[in-house]
C-alpha cells in the first residue's frame, strides 16, 4: 500500500527518516517529511503529473518534519506555479504554522487543514477517502501549551482499503488487536527494553502472541533502531517496512 522513502529511527542514518507515500488518481499523499526526505522525493520525480500534493504530519520532531519547509517552497514555486491550493498540509494543530513561519514559509504558500477528521475529494473517485488523526502518547516535550501534538493516522477508502499509521508512540492502540479492521497496520517499534517514548518490541510480542499468522503479517514495522533485529522480527511473523 505505502511506498517507503526511509524506515529508520531518528538516529538510524542507514535506513533514513521514516516516511512513506501513495497515490490516488493524479494526487500524491505523503506521510512525514524528515530531514533527508525532500531530496529523495525530487530524485524519484514523484511530483510529475500530479494535480495536488497532500502532506500528512504525525508530529513536529525534525526526523518527521525537518524538510517540510523546503518541500512546501519547492512545490509552491517550482511545481504548482504559486498555487497554494495544490500544496495541502494536514496536521491538527496550528503549532505547525509557528515552525514554518520561523523558517520563512508564509501561510500564503500552502493550505493547512487542522481537522482531526475529514473527507478528501479527489477527481475521478466516486467514493471519497477519509482520514482521522488520533492523539497518541510519545513525549511530553511535544505538548505545546498543554495540547497533544503527536498523532496516529487512519486512512480509508470505503470498501477498497484502510490502513493505520502509528507515527511515533509509546503505546499500542487496543483497536489494533482487531487486525481485521485494517488492511495494513504500520507501527513504530524499538528494541530498547527501557524506552519510555517509543513502543517496545517485547511488548508487541506479548500483545500479539495469540494473533493468527495471516493477521500478524499485516503489522508492518517501521522507525527501526540501528540494532533492531529485522530477521528475528520476520521470524516472529511481522512485516518490515521497505522490504
Amino acid at each position: 500500500m505505502l511506498t517507503f522513502l526511509g524506515t529508520g529511527g531518528a538516529f538510524n542514518t542507514e535506513r533514513g527518516n521514516t516516511s512513506a507515500y501513495f497515490e490516488l488518481g493524479t494526487e500524491l499523499f505523503i506521510i512525514d517529511v524528515g530531514e533527508d526526505v525532500f531530496p529523495k522525493l525530487v530524485k524519484r520525480n514523484v511530483f510529475e503529473g500530479k494535480t495536488r500534493v497532500n502532506i500528512f504530519i504525525t508530529h513536529l520532531h525534525s526526523d518527521h518534519a525537518g524538510s517540510l519547509g523546503t518541500l512546501i517552497a519547492y512545490l509552491y514555486i517550482k511545481v504548482f506555479n504559486l498555487d497554494r491550493s495544490k500544496v495541502c498540509i494536514y496536521f491538527p494543530s496550528e503549532a505547525i504554522t509557528e515552525l514554518l513561519t520561523l523558517q520563512g514559509i508564509k501561510q500564503d504558500m500552502y493550505t493547512l487543514f487542522i481537522n482531526r477528521w475529514d473527507e478528501l475529494y479527489i477527481d475521478g473517485y466516486e467514493k471519497q477517502p477519509e482520514y482521522n488523526f488520533e492523539p497518541t502518547s510519545h513525549t511530553g516535550d511535544l505538548d505545546y501549551n498543554k495540547q497533544v501534538n503527536c498523532f496516529s493516522i487512519e486512512f480509508s477508502l470505503k470498501n477498497e482499503f484502510g490502513f493505520y499509521y502509528s507515527g511515533d508512540t509509546c503505546e499500542f492502540n487496543q483497536k489494533l488487536l482487531n487486525t481485521y479492521a485494517f488492511d495494513h497496520i504500520y507501527h513504530e517499534v524499538t528494541s530498547n527494553t527501557s524506552a519510555t517514548v517509543h513502543f517496545q518490541y517485547d511488548k508487541l510480542i506479548e500483545l500479539t502472541k495469540d494473533m493468527p499468522e495471516d493477521q500478524k503479517k499485516k503489522i508492518t514495522l517501521m522507525h527501526l533502531d540501528q540494532d533492531f533485529d529485522i530477521e528475528k522480527a520476520k521470524a516472529d511473523g511481522f512485516s518490515i517496512a521497505g522490504e
